[in-house]
């Protein structure tokens, strides 16, 4: 049995997304897009899988964490109710995804954003709409969901 020391519940998700690293003041970024999928998201923070994670000598993860004014910048665009919705967040872990012939990365972030924050409550109230369907889609193809429960 693990202990769940997250702040917030986190609900399983399949959400497409493109990941900048940006300079934290002015926001310009430094590499990017790596494109991913929220696999799954709380009001906190991410759980992200992505299937490139170093591009033109630039670790969307260790460059990140190396730079003390870097910040990941997430882009969502799940239309009609997420377009164009940007959050920043700070890369907390990484680890490798393997699934039969998949391989890829799962990375864990946290939002820079308040949880109270009014882009973060529009998030959630969006992700609320078909999140049954995209969440049934992520189970039904990770087995790695069947050994947690």
């Amino acid at each position: 049995m693990s202990v769940e020391y997250r702040r917030s519940k986190r609900i399983i998700d399949y959400i497409p997304l493109e990941v900048y690293a940006v300079q934290g003041k002015d926001r310009q970024p430094i590499a990017g897009p790596f494109s991913g999928r929220i696999i799954d998201i709380s009001t906190h923070g991410a759980c992200l899988l992505m299937t490139q994670v170093f591009y033109n000598g630039f670790h969307i993860f260790h460059s990140t964490r190396d730079t003390s004014d870097s910040l990941l910048q997430l882009t969502i665009n799940q239309p009609p109710d997420l377009n164009d919705c940007q959050l920043t967040a700070v890369p907390v872990w990484l680890d490798l995804f393997r699934q039969q012939e998949i391989r890829a990365f799962k990375m864990g972030i946290d939002f820079t954003e308040s949880p109270e924050a009014q882009q973060m409550k529009d998030l959630q109230k969006a992700l609320q709409e078909n999140q049954e369907t995209r969440a049934g889609w992520w189970l039904a193809h990770c087995k790695i969901w069947d050994r947690k429960r």
